[in-house]
């Protein structure tokens, strides 16, 4: 009876010291170290199926320079950035932070200075529009600068009130669109 009692603990031990082994995951990357292909991932990675980090890639953005033309030189055309504001608001919103990260990607990669130009719609006087279309422009360097990092250095802001609509100021989705900032590489610098 010993004999069958032992062979029994020695037999369920040596399970639950498999299972236990198999089920342990020292990186904490949500993959078992006997399927964990890379076991020493960084903290907080994104890993695949084996375990291994995944690689982010760097989504390009072209944007327009002083010059007129699209940079970085290897662009065809230039990229779609809105970054949009709330009528008579110079907050950016938390939706458009997506926008500035994509930003702040390219301002990694490229070491180059960013003309920051604020407009609005049609909507209010000249003056005021030209106040607050320097004030979007403001609060993007802001962030830019105070929450990414970046050198104040870097970055014009331009006021250009309601000139240069991307859309007719006549419906309110043509007004939204046109209450932005937009964001030209300065070559001059």
């Amino acid at each position: 009876m010993k004999q069958l009692m032992l062979s029994f603990l020695c037999i369920a031990g040596m399970t639950l010291s498999f299972s236990a082994f198999s089920l342990s995951d020292s990186d904490q990357d949500g993959v078992p170290d006997m399927k964990d292909a890379c076991p020493d991932t960084r903290p907080g990675a994104r890993v695949d199926a084996a375990g291994c980090e995944k690689k982010t890639e760097f989504e390009s953005i072209c944007l327009s320079t002083t010059a007129g033309e699209v940079y970085p030189p290897s662009c065809s055309e230039l990229s779609e950035l809105p970054l949009n504001f709330e009528f008579a608001k110079a907050e950016v919103l938390f939706s458009q932070w997506k926008t500035l990260a994509r930003l702040k990607q390219f301002l990694q990669r490229y070491d180059v200075n960013l003309c920051l130009l604020g407009y609005t719609d049609a909507m209010g006087s000249l003056d005021l529009n030209q106040k607050l279309s320097a004030q979007r422009a403001t609060a993007v360097k802001q962030i830019l600068v105070e929450d990414y990092g970046f050198s104040a250095s870097r970055f014009i802001v331009k006021g250009m009130g309601s000139e240069s609509p991307v859309a007719s100021n006549e419906k309110p989705e043509g007004r939204a669109s046109n209450r932005r900032v937009e964001f030209v590489v300065d070559l001059n610098r």
